[in-house]
């Protein structure tokens, strides 16, 4: 099993660590039982529990809208989800957990140093894990000053400074944000009109544009729903992944293949000034942009384009767009492709069953991995996939944090022998973000077996985490930059540049729709030898 690697949140607001908390009345144990085995349900609920009140954590975890199938709302189980949560240290993901299981010694070794970057030493009673174990090895890890450690590979871990975070209370003008409410609820002349929601939405969503980070971002209800559906495989829309480099300028990252918006000519790289009547300024948002080009199929939007000099119109039908993951074929030149649109959750899947093709196929012809215009995605499904191009115990991507480094290790799946194969890699300026730890990694580790072929990449090096709220909003934050496995490679805002710098040839191409189009980047990698 992989390692949960997720950010801690600091919300101590003292400078010391809490003692002497009595935690036998947070979780269901009671007294006298500090001896009895936990099951994962038992360990879940007292390890965030723990945590959460050594750390002083506010009630508003309890907006926190949790998506596991089986945990029942308001149970003590969910609200110690709840915490895990909010403090980072527990992926919300739709699933069954195992909550009937007995929780193993390694399970909480793992789970304090992905969270608090501590080693420890294994605990418990043989294979068993004890609440005892648990509570004294935490109530032990928060007497010290601070948490720091070195892994194995000589790493040295970051301090967490205990009391780094200050309540909002505490900041002279919070009084200011208050006053303006009361003035615009109490005094305010069209008072009436006013909603304490949207207040409370537009006051949220400006701190978060104040962070001045564009992939950190709150999400109304709406906004939400559109954008998580954009995280899923299918949506109604025009099928273009878009991006917002900086306010006011909106582009077209690449269009989906066989998409309303591939099939009406749009373009990667261009620039959207106009939607339908709403001009494209600096206060518009990438979200807003988002919500105004999605749609119900059927429907219709005109778009006004910059491309490079000319300035294009564009009227495009709305469609429900299924997004295909992974596309796989052999080649007339006995090569194999794979081409990978983006990242979503089951793609790991679909590409396993395109390396277990390659791998009863006798011929030796190189692999293409296509990752142009791939926008990025899940950073277990890209890990997960990379289990079959690095060494078993190997780093797959290494992850800093605000305060501690991390890394996700390689399970080494063995289908195919990658070190007796070439493989080509494509890329382009739509390529980004988990598309590009595989293209760095895979290089890392395969070296001169490895050919990345087209233009340097988008630059996308940090991770965002998703927070969902009981009101439909949501939270999507940066919690961390990445590097690449092996040589430790960041390409946050630098891009990876190609091996062999393959220009896209769009007089070649001319019009995708019609069988004559030609990409003069797949021809060279079909014709590369080496």
């Amino acid at each position: 099993m992989k390692k949960i690697i997720l950010l801690i949140l600091l919300l101590s607001t003292t400078s010391v660590f809490a003692k002497n908390i009595d935690y036998r009345n947070i979780n269901s144990y009671p007294i006298g039982s500090e001896n009895r085995a936990l099951n994962f349900w038992g360990f879940l609920t007292v390890y965030f529990n723990s945590i959460a009140a050594y750390e002083n954590i506010p009630e508003s975890y309890q907006y926190i809208a949790l998506n596991f199938r089986n945990v029942e709302k308001g149970t003590p189980l969910y609200k110690a989800l709840q915490k895990g949560v909010y403090m980072g240290f527990f992926k919300n993901l739709s699933i069954d957990l195992k909550t009937t299981e007995l929780a193993t010694p390694e399970q909480f070794t793992r789970a304090v140093e992905s969270n608090l970057g501590q080693k420890i030493e294994q605990v418990g009673t043989g294979r068993l894990l004890t609440l005892k174990a648990v509570l004294d090895t935490l109530e032990q890890l928060y007497q010290e000053p601070s948490l720091s450690s070195q892994d194995n590979n000589g790493i040295t871990m970051e301090t967490i400074n205990i009391g780094e975070f200050y309540p909002i209370t505490t900041v002279s003008n919070f009084a200011i944000l208050n006053d303006v409410y009361e003035k615009l609820k109490y005094s305010y002349y069209d008072s009436a009109k006013l909603q304490d929601e949207v207040l409370i939405q537009g006051a949220t969503k400006g701190m978060t544009e104040a962070s001045g980070d564009k992939h950190t971002a709150y999400f109304p209800p709406v906004e939400s729903k559109n954008f998580q559906e954009g995280l899923g495989g299918e949506f109604e829309g025009i099928g273009a992944y878009i991006d917002m480099p900086k306010p006011g300028e909106l582009h077209i990252v690449s269009p989906m293949s066989g998409t309303p918006a591939e099939k009406s000519g749009l373009k990667w790289g261009d620039i959207v000034t106009k939607i339908d009547d709403l001009i494209v300024t600096e206060s518009i948002t990438l979200q807003e942009a988002i919500s105004k080009i999605k749609w119900v199929s059927g429907t219709s939007v005109r778009l006004h384009v910059k491309r490079g000099t000319e300035e294009l119109d564009f009227t495009i039908v709305r469609a429900k767009i299924t997004i295909n993951y992974v596309e796989y074929k052999k080649l007339d030149n006995m090569d194999q492709y794979i081409k990978i649109t983006t990242f979503g959750a089951g793609v790991k899947d679909a590409f396993i069953q395109a390396l277990t093709a390659i791998s009863k196929d006798q011929s030796n012809g190189k692999i293409i991995i296509d990752l142009r215009n791939n926008p990025g995605g899940s950073l277990d499904e890209v890990a997960a996939i990379l289990d079959y191009f690095v060494p078993k115990g190997q780093s797959v991507v290494h992850i800093k944090y605000k305060n501690t480094i991390s890394e996700i290790q390689s399970e080494g799946q063995n289908l195919i022998d990658f070190t007796k194969r070439k493989i080509v890699i494509l890329i382009n300026w739509g390529s980004a973000s988990a598309s590009e730890i595989m293209t760095g990694t895979i290089k890392d580790y395969l070296g001169n077996n490895v050919r990345i072929i087209g233009e340097k990449s988008y630059g996308k090096g940090s991770v965002q985490s998703l927070d969902a709220y009981v009101d439909g909003s949501s939270f999507k934050y940066t919690i961390a930059k990445w590097f690449t496995g092996k040589t430790q490679t960041g390409i946050d805002g630098t891009g990876i540049q190609p091996d062999i710098v393959v220009e896209f040839n769009e007089q070649l191409w001319k019009n995708t729709i019609t069988t004559t189009a030609r990409d003069n980047q797949m021809e060279y990698a079909k014709n590369l030898n080496w």
